[in-house]
């Protein structure tokens, strides 16, 4: 009987451990927290790396528009990609603080702040709205594009 007993206890064990393993896999425990939270770490890091060395926009929360870039990143070519991103939307560069990047269009100015998240990806904080402009002329010009010349 003592044998069973101790087959049980190290199947529970075993039993235990598996499901400790399934639940860190799925929740991404050993990650650091998202300075958001409508999205899961899980959600992001899929959608960062089936998107590898672009920039995507992961959410907008608080009147802010997080982007990501990843994975593998480090933050020199994250920003050179952000850079790149921003200008192709009409900003040009100014300078770079810290993790600050300061930008102009016109009369407006925009800051872009980065953080690294995980030693994998770079988080890109922006305000709401103001990639969205030029967005908003590529699927005009789509949709033109698509409508039978007359």
């Amino acid at each position: 009987m003592g044998m069973n007993k101790r087959a049980k206890v190290l199947f529970l064990l075993f039993f235990l451990c598996l499901c400790f393993i399934m639940i860190a896999y799925i929740s991404l425990i050993g990650y650091p927290a998202l300075p958001f939270e409508s999205k899961s770490k899980r959600e992001v890091t899929e959608l960062l790396e089936e998107n590898t060395g672009t920039i995507v926009k992961l959410t907008t929360e608080e009147n802010v528009d997080w982007y990501g870039y990843g994975p593998q990143a480090n933050q020199a070519s994250a920003a050179e990609a952000m850079k790149r991103a921003v200008t192709e939307k009409g900003w040009t560069f100014i300078q770079q603080e810290g993790a600050g990047y300061f930008f102009e269009r016109g009369k407006e100015k925009m800051i872009i702040t980065s953080q690294m998240w995980t030693g994998n990806y770079v988080l890109f904080r922006i305000p709401a709205g103001s990639l969205s402009t030029t967005n908003i002329s590529l699927v005009n010009k789509q949709h033109k594009a698509d409508t039978p010349q007359q």
